[in-house]
């Protein structure tokens, strides 16, 4: 019990927590709604459609390596492509304000292709009766999306959410790679917070601790998404 009270009395753990948090508000709903937003868009089959459904989904086939090292060059305060396009001058990776922001972005952009491919599958799943009933009765797309569409693929939806708490909430890479926590632990989640402990100060009592909160963290979130479960998510 020692070692929980010490980590649970760590002003730095609990910084942990409201990153994780942070990022996990950020990543989880922005990437799926973005996916969904395409998923719409690629519904209806073109000549192009394998173009861009390919470059939607592209986003599977890049490394969380990768991917660090090119919204790295993206972020630079002096030749990043980001400042230049925006007319900002931010320092987004050593900004405590925005650091956490900036890494939860790549997040997004990381998990859209996973996403789409789902959520794509479940809507052109959809019954092509059941949607030219509902353009009869004269429903726009705002009410066909969120009566119809939304009800039917909820099943989808639900497990991407799922899916994307679980993985979010034990995000650990993108700080090893871009931010080793800094600055001023503003980045620093959880996970990466165990393994410094471990790893760099040999610390295994707090970092065993760190991984049992850490994971019963999880599986509260987890909970509380399946709370929803009957309410929101109709199986067919």
């Amino acid at each position: 019990m020692e070692n929980y009270i010490s980590v649970l009395t760590n002003s730095a753990f609990l910084q942990t927590i409201k990153n994780t948090l942070i990022y996990v508000v950020i990543s989880s709903p922005v990437a799926i709604f973005i996916a969904l937003l395409l998923a719409m868009i690629a519904n209806k089959k073109t000549k192009m459609s394998p173009l861009y459904e390919t470059l939607y989904a592209i986003t599977m086939a890049v490394s969380m390596s990768v991917a660090a090292m090119i919204f790295q060059l993206m972020y630079n305060p002096t030749i990043g492509v980001l400042n230049y396009v925006l007319g900002t001058h931010f320092n987004w990776l050593n900004d405590k304000k925005i650091a956490m922001i900036a890494i939860s972005l790549i997040a997004v952009w990381m998990n859209i292709g996973y996403n789409f491919l789902f959520l794509l599958s479940a809507i052109r799943g959809l019954s092509p009766e059941l949607l030219e009933s509902a353009d009869i009765d004269g429903a726009n797309m705002v009410q066909r999306t969120w009566k119809i569409i939304l009800p039917i693929i909820s099943p989808t939806v639900f497990y991407l959410i799922c899916n994307s708490l679980a993985k979010n909430m034990m995000m650990s890479g993108l700080v090893l790679i871009l931010t080793q926590g800094g600055p001023q632990g503003s980045t620093e989640t959880m996970i990466s917070f165990m393994y410094k402990q471990s790893v760099n100060n040999l610390n295994y009592n707090d970092a065993y601790a760190a991984a049992v909160i850490a994971f019963i963290l999880t599986g509260i979130a987890m909970a509380v998404s399946f709370s929803f479960e009957k309410k929101g998510v109709h199986y067919t």
